[in-house]
C-alpha cells in the first residue's frame, strides 16, 4: 500500500512541477527595466573622468599651498627669505630652491616640494626674478593646456599665487 501511495505522489508532483521558470512576458519586463536603468545611470558614470581630473587639480593645488607654507616656515627659521638671492633648503632629503622664502616656480622649487610626478607634466619654470611662473598640467586631459595649475613666484610683498584652469579637463 505504501508503494502505491508513493507512485501517486510522484505523478501528482510531476504534474504540478511542469510549471517552472519565467514566462516570456516576465523576461521582457525585466529587460526593459534594466535598459531604462542603464539609460539613466550610464551617462553619470561616463562623465566622471572630467570630475576626477578637476578633483586631481584641486588636490594638487592644496598640496602646493601646504608645501609652500611648510617651506616658508623652514625658510623663516633658517633666515632664507631674502628676495635678492635664491637660496635652497633641505626638505625631507630634497633640495628646494627658494624665491622670497617660498619655493620658486620651477620643478627644482615647488616641483621638489610636492610629489606630482605621475600624471602631471611641468611646463616652463623660472627661478630668477620675481616674474617667474610654472604650469603643471594633467597629462591625460583632452586639452592639457586648459587643465592646469599656474604657480606664480612670490614677491617681496606677497606669497606665491596659484591659479587653476579646468575648462579643458
Amino acid at each position: 500500500m505504501a508503494i502505491l501511495e508513493r507512485k501517486n505522489l510522484k505523478r501528482q508532483g510531476s504534474a504540478i512541477g511542469v510549471v517552472r521558470g519565467f514566462t516570456l512576458i516576465e523576461l521582457v519586463i525585466v529587460i526593459v527595466i534594466l535598459g531604462a536603468l542603464a539609460a539613466v545611470a550610464l551617462p553619470r558614470f561616463i562623465d566622471l573622468s572630467t570630475e576626477a581630473r578637476i578633483a586631481k587639480l584641486e588636490a594638487l593645488e592644496g598640496a602646493m599651498l601646504t608645501a609652500a607654507s611648510l617651506v616658508n616656515t623652514v625658510a623663516v627659521l633658517e633666515n632664507k627669505t631674502d628676495c635678492s638671492e635664491d637660496p635652497t633648503i633641505e626638505l625631507q632629503g630634497t633640495t628646494v630652491t627658494l624665491r622670497c622664502g617660498y619655493p620658486c616656480p620651477h620643478p627644482n622649487g615647488i616641483g621638489n616640494a610636492v610629489v606630482a610626478d605621475i600624471g602631471y607634466s611641468w611646463v616652463g619654470g623660472n627661478c630668477s626674478g620675481q616674474l617667474g611662473a610654472v604650469e603643471v598640467r594633467i597629462s591625460d586631459a583632452p586639452d592639457p593646456g586648459s587643465c592646469k595649475l599656474r604657480y606664480t613666484s612670490a614677491r617681496q610683498d606677497r606669497p606665491p599665487r596659484i591659479a587653476s584652469t579646468s575648462s579643458g579637463c
